[in-house]
Order: C-alpha cells, then structure tokens, then sequence
C-alpha cells in the first residue's frame, strides 16, 4: 500500500482547495510581517506555496515535509525543503515556526507535546509558533462526509467518517493505463484538538487566536499563536 502522504500528494490536483489555501496563507503573511520576524521554519511545507510566499516577501525559509513528492514539488519552485526531521534541526536556529493546514490535526494526542517539545527547541525565548487546527464544525460539517471526482483518466474517491474525536480519511484512486485501471488506495486519520488543551502548555504561551473561515458558513479553523516561554 502506498505511503499515505505520497498518496495524498498524487490526488493534491484533483481535490482542488487552492483558493481556500491562498486565503490561509495570506492570514499566515500578515502574522508574519506584523511580528518582524525573518528565519522561518515551515513544518509539513507540502507542496512548497506558502514557502514560495516567504521568499517572494524577503524571509528566510526552510520547509520539512515527510513527503518525498511533496518536497520534490516544493524544490521545483525553488524554495529550500527537505525530508528531515523536525527533531534533526539545529536548536534556537529559527525566530518562527509555522505547521499550516491542520498539521496538528495530523499528530495523535498522545504525541502532540512530544512534537511541541520539537517545535520548542529549534525557536529562541520569545520566539513564535503559528499553526491552524480544524474546529469541531471543521470535522463535523465539513470534512465529514463523501466526495468523487472523475477527469476521464482518474477516478478518485475520498470517503471521511468523524467518531470519537476522529476523522478517518479512506482514499481510494484508479488512474488509467491502457485499457485498465491501477489501483491505489489508503487512510489518513485526523485527530480534534481542544483549544483548552493549548491554554495549558508548558512551553508555549497561546498569545492568540483567530476564527477562519475557509470552507463553511461558520469558523471551520482556528489559527493559534504561540510564543516560547
């Protein structure tokens, strides 16, 4: 079975969000510039855009993603990325990271601190963290649900069932070849953070928050930011 982040990067074209990215990331620049900050880490940098957007605008950028094809897309716009670990960083080498759409929502309960741990030690005291989790409208009246796209040659079919604080993504895609069809298939699980949860870290103050709006009719995400203590 395929690796199911190689998987997602194969079917990034067909789901098409990019409008609804580009308004994140224009809320993640204006954070950024209005915090004078200029060496920026980007944790789960996908396809390298918003990497893009920090070298169009005079930072400094460096993106990881564990995504060997989504780190190949990110080199191709010439941005720097690669597939090393967060934990594989220098400490107090970046004056800000960023984990944009939901990466938080991507790591379990039970090992989010251990990556706020990570995220602590490449920043300096007073450094910043800026993510984006999904709210419980998010999974609820967004993600959930099924959805098909079919281009002649792909056929894709993302089916996500919210239970138990869980959202379990099951990705099935057929592309042509020849007279018959190749099939890959697997899953994804996304887990609700409760922002109770980041008024309590030890590391990290939340400085503030910020309702986003990008799919729904009411905030289907929350943008945090953190500052070291």
């Amino acid at each position: 079975m395929i690796n199911p982040l190689d998987l997602y990067a194969k079917i990034e074209s067909l789901i098409g969000f990019d409008a609804q990215y580009e308004m994140l990331y224009q809320n993640y620049l204006e954070i950024l510039n209005a915090l004078h900050v200029k060496r920026v880490l980007d944790v789960g940098c996908g396809n390298g855009r918003f990497l893009k957007h920090l070298k169009d605008n005079g930072f400094e950028a460096l993106g990881i993603d564990r995504s060997t094809k989504m780190v190949e897309r990110a080199l191709a716009l010439g941005v720097r990325a690669s597939t090393k670990e967060l934990c594989e960083c220098e400490a107090e080498s970046f004056e800000c990271v960023v984990a944009i759409a939901d990466v938080l929502n991507y790591i379990a309960p039970l090992e989010i601190n251990a990556f706020l741990d990570d995220v602590a030690l490449v920043l300096p005291k007073g450094g910043y963290f800026i993510c984006d989790v999904n709210t419980l409208y998010g999974f609820e009246g967004v993600a959930e649900g099924v959805m098909y796209h079919d281009n002649g040659t792909q056929f894709l079919c993302v089916d996500a069932t919210f239970a138990n604080k869980e959202l379990l993504t099951k990705i099935v895609l057929f592309e042509k070849e020849h007279e018959l069809y190749r099939k890959e298939e697997g899953s994804i699980t996304q887990y609700f953070h409760p922002l109770s949860f980041f008024k309590k870290l030890i590391s990290f103050k939340l400085v503030s928050t910020r309702p986003i709006i990008l799919f729904g009719d009411e905030p289907d995400k929350t943008l945090l930011i953190f500052q070291k203590r």
